[in-house]
């Protein structure tokens, strides 16, 4: 397995990719995992495949669309009634390919209905990195939306990397004016602004969210100055472990969100309320079945 260890790492220390597209490269590690694995029996490969997702999701705690897509094609494939290996790597690949369109369409319908908050004239605030946030503005730019955007410059304490720059460099390819601004000058660029609209890595079952910093800086400056804050995300970014009621560690880089800053979360489906994100959870719960995770 030591060719898949250099897989999960690369999934692990993914610092370029937004957290859906991490997803969709996590679920296509299992499909290399299928296409080239050495068993010679059905409950070798299942074991095998099982044990490769466990190691995927504990790679990225804080992305929950990486735990729910891995957790879902594993428990599908562990409780297949038909006992074959040819008939279980079809399958899984078959099932890999669907969830991987199905995530890349979530994050297409998500864009869509966050677009329709931006209006010609709106200047707003982002910060991070998200490919959700970004397709968001590209739709917005393709209704002929002529609209400004504040970036934070995002910059991790290494100062390696500046997330805000990456989203700064997709606006501009796309003709939308941008400034980017330090991370320590939230306070005077907030109050410019129309609204405050970032990505998600995880919502967790209160409603509060986790995303790149300095998000919940960010959201308290909006909330201080009246301004509606808003995320968009797939529903796969509800943290199913948070509703299972597992501690959600906070890894360095990441902010959580209390859903009080919050004004709405945008997803494929509408804006979700709290009620609605733990009926999403409950009823992924049971792809966690098979990592014994009650």
């Amino acid at each position: 397995m030591s060719l898949f260890s250099d897989k999960v790492r690369e999934i692990k220390f993914d610092r370029t990719n937004g957290a859906s597209k991490i997803a969709r490269n996590a679920l296509d590690v299992l499909r290399f995992f299928v296409q080239n694995h050495k068993n010679s029996t059905h409950k070798e490969f299942v074991a095998e495949f099982r044990e490769l997702g466990r190691r995927l999701v504990e790679a990225r705690p804080n992305m929950a669309p990486v735990q729910n897509l891995v957790a879902q094609i594993v428990y599908e494939v562990s409780t297949l009634e038909k006992k074959d290996l040819i008939f279980a790597q079809e399958f899984a690949l078959s099932r890999l390919d669907k969830l991987h369109k199905e995530s890349e369409t979530a994050v297409k319908k998500c864009a869509e209905l966050a677009a329709t908050i931006i209006h010609d004239s709106d200047c707003l605030a982002t910060c991070s990195y998200s490919s959700t946030v970004c397709e968001t503005f590209k739709v917005a730019k393709r209704q002929g939306k002529r609209f400004k955007v504040f970036v934070a410059e995002s910059k991790t304490d290494d100062n390696m990397f500046c997330y805000g720059q990456d989203t700064a460099t997709f606006l501009k390819s796309i003709g939308v004016p941008v400034d980017v601004f330090p991370d320590t000058k939230i306070y005077r660029f907030a109050p410019l602004t129309d609204y405050v609209l970032v990505g998600v890595d995880s919502v967790l079952c209160d409603g509060s969210i986790i995303n790149g910093s300095p998000t919940c800086e960010l959201a308290l400056k909006a909330n201080e100055c009246g301004i509606p804050f808003y995320s968009v995300c797939e529903t796969a970014k509800a943290n199913t472990l948070s509703y299972l009621g597992k501690n959600v560690e906070l890894k360095k880089g990441f902010d959580l969100v209390p859903s009080d800053l919050v004004t709405k979360i945008m997803t494929e489906t509408g804006p979700l309320e709290a009620n609605e994100i733990v009926e999403v959870m409950k009823e992924k719960s049971k792809f966690f079945e098979e990592f014994h995770i009650p």
